[in-house]
């Protein structure tokens, strides 16, 4: 039977004071995910989980709440940004730190697209009404240049030889070819209901379309080659660079209101104009708000001949826009979490910022870093790579569970990196933690980390400039020694009581118990035992500690009775003795029996037997019979219940041949001892 002994019983507790765990243990972190778990400033963490100086970047604000679309001067010296709901248009000095200058007020809701002509004017699509206007850059003052007759103007390029600026617009999808006059006509008819994104390759376009996601070469005279098709929902961006193409494409899981309104009909039939009222995005190109659209995104290289290649995707985002940087890596913006991403030449991907705002929304590179447009609310980012001292990396806060020494700190990478730390005791730094400190009697790649005991530990790192790098780094500690702890003891006397034929008593008792033991130490226990009534506590099992949670007792050599059984649990084999941690549980009393019942006083009369069962140490918990060896019968108790340890019992015998018969009875015992007796009845012949 299984017996289950709870807690509940007296537990011991030994060795008071501070202790620590024998064994050192430490925190690495080696894997850009590791990495990726504390804070990058002005650095980057990549793929192969080398942390290096990355990008700084500077905020300057816009009284806008989308800055959706830019350009830059024909000299570079000044960036132009085109923001919405309000159709304003601000200008950026490249080359210092002044902030935006509202160049503009244009009479539409949103700038969704610019570009600059030879002469320095700079163009402006905007959405809803699909007009183009011309400003001057010196004074801001502006005019209508041309209405097309579609609803969006997504995207403008101008190509400087031919003096034509194509306008790629929506609803319906069409490029249109605008000369300097203003007028225009239908350059291309992608028969799609946007076209979202241009690239001007010497006069030749590629052109992204929106619902259907292909991508086509525009000839110069009209004539377009499709170069591949995406099951998705658009190819919002297009970056050329040497011979190979860059797409940023975008699949929805579902359109929202206004995008679904935008793209199923002519505006006249349908009311698909964008309501700049509420503030959103427009839709046909992204969600109309962050985290409104589901959406998923990939960045794919196609190659002349066709080859296309997946370089990257995000699994829950959209992307914006795409930029080249200065040696050939090329950056993509994140339209759900603010995010700038770098992918390399060699194909790896990092995080080269990570701006506050959820909308990335426009790139222009800007010497050796880039501008950023975002929304959600609207800025401008300059984005440059870090100078020395400018990069720092924070740690995530670790935990070591319990209080803790805290030892060594090394790393791997530059030699020259300074590590500061700071401890506490909350899982979120606060003024109950320690101030940043230095490491002391730093070495070459290693320093001991300063302070007394705390339970978390956090620390900081500036790196050097261009080449600095971290690679790897460690921690060392010794947490406070944790108590094992004892919960349940159970005991395992024999089989499972079943049918009578398979009850068999057993003195052995399996004793199992259950150990938390929240160090993981190698524990070793002893065993105890005494009589219920006694004082006296005698060893148990073999002479040396035992290395499992377990021990069978055989219980032949003691008397029956009730016994309390003594657990302890030490972590000694890991800690020293004099600072080792031991716990001791004492279970409930239980019983042990190894002597049978006796089967008594057996007498037959009336077509039945009576008799009596004794048993000195636990109750009877059953009685039957069997007549001649045949099939076993319960017998009743006289009062109906088996619940003392002697019972007065009878049994009817069946209907019997006529002459003599033995009769079998025998009882067990809550123990599962049995004992038997034997009567001879003789039957008479019944007369006829």
């Amino acid at each position: 039977m299984i017996r289950s002994i709870l807690v509940g019983a007296v537990a011991s507790s030994l060795l008071l004071g501070t202790a620590f765990a024998g064994g050192t243990r430490s925190f690495r972190q080696t894997t850009s995910r590791e990495f990726e778990e504390g804070e990058a400033t002005a650095s980057m963490i990549l793929p192969t989980g080398d942390v290096v100086p990355g990008m700084k970047t500077a905020r300057l604000p816009l009284d806008a709440a989308f800055a959706w679309c830019g350009a830059l001067s024909r000299d570079g010296r000044t960036a132009y940004f085109g923001t919405g709901d309000q159709g304003r248009l601000y200008a950026v000095p490249t080359g210092s730190s002044d902030t935006p200058k509202k160049l503009a007020d244009l009479d539409a809701a949103w700038i969704t697209s610019l570009a600059v002509r030879a002469d320095g004017t700079i163009l402006a699509g905007t959405t809803p009404g699909g007009q183009v206007f011309a400003v001057n850059p010196q004074t801001g003052a502006s005019k209508l240049l041309v209405k097309l007759p579609a609803e969006h103007v997504w995207a403008l390029v101008h190509d400087a030889k031919s003096g034509t600026t194509y306008a790629a617009a929506g609803v319906p999808g069409k490029v249109f070819a605008v000369d300097a006059k203003g007028a225009s006509r239908v350059h291309w008819d992608s028969g799609d209901k946007h076209v979202v994104s241009l690239f001007d390759v010497g006069g030749v376009l590629l052109a992204g379309t929106s619902e259907g996601a292909m991508v086509y070469r525009v000839d110069v005279d009209g004539r377009a080659h499709a170069l591949h098709d995406f099951e998705a929902d658009e190819v919002r961006a297009i970056l050329r660079i040497g011979n190979v193409t860059y797409l940023a494409v975008n699949d929805f899981d579902k359109m929202s209101e206004m995008a679904s309104a935008i793209t199923t009909g002519p505006v006249a039939a349908k009311g698909t104009r964008i309501t700049p009222s509420v503030g959103a995005a427009p839709a046909a190109v992204g969600p109309p708000r962050p985290g409104q659209v589901k959406s998923k995104a990939a960045v794919y290289r196609l190659e002349d001949d066709g080859q296309i290649e997946q370089m990257f995707a995000l699994p829950d985002g959209y992307f914006t826009s795409l930029v080249a940087g200065e040696a050939g890596e090329v950056y993509v913006a994140a339209g759900t979490q603010g995010k700038i991403y770098r992918l390399a030449p060699d194909r790896s991907v990092a995080l080269a910022a990570d701006l506050p705002e959820r909308q990335a929304l426009s790139l222009l590179r800007v010497g050796d870093g880039f501008l950023v447009g975002t929304g959600d609310i609207g800025g401008v980012y300059r984005v440059r790579p870090a100078a020395s001292g400018e990069a720092s990396y924070l740690s995530k806060v670790f935990d070591a569970d319990v209080p803790a020494r805290w030892g060594q700190l090394r790393w791997t990478g530059s030699a020259n990196l300074t590590f500061e730390t700071r401890a506490g005791n909350t899982a979120k730094p606060d003024k109950s933690w320690s101030e940043w400190r230095k490491l002391e009697a730093p070495a070459q790649s290693e320093g001991r980390i300063g302070g007394g005991i705390s339970r978390y530990l956090q620390y900081r790192t500036q790196l050097p400039g261009k080449g600095g790098i971290l690679r790897e780094v460690t921690l060392y500690y010794l947490p406070q020694n944790q108590r094992a702890r004892i919960t349940d003891v159970t005991l395992d006397g024999g089989l499972v009581a079943g049918a009578a034929a398979n009850r068999t008593h057993s003195a052995v008792l399996k004793l199992r118990w259950k150990v938390e033991n929240p160090d993981n130490d190698d524990l070793l226990h002893r065993l105890a035992f005494r009589q219920e009534g006694e004082t006296v506590w005698r060893p148990l099992g073999p002479p040396e500690p035992l290395t499992r949670a377990e021990f069978d007792w055989n219980t032949e050599s003691v008397p029956d009775g009730r016994y309390i059984v003594r657990v302890s649990a030490s972590d000694e084999r890991v800690t020293p003795r004099d600072r080792a941690l031991d716990y001791a549980f004492e279970s409930a009393p239980f019983l042990v029996d190894n002597t049978k019942p006796d089967v008594v006083d057996l007498k037959a009369g009336n077509g039945g037997v009576a008799g009596r069962v004794n048993d000195d140490a636990s109750p009877v918990s059953q009685v039957e019979f069997s007549v001649d060896g045949n099939e076993w019968r319960p017998a009743s108790p006289a009062d109906g219940l088996l619940d003392q340890r002697a019972e007065s019992f009878t049994l009817k015998l069946p209907t019997l041949a006529a002459g003599p018969h033995v009769v079998t009875v025998r009882a067990y015992d809550a123990a599962d001892n049995v004992g038997s007796a034997r009567l001879v009845v003789t039957a008479t012949a019944t007369a006829k």
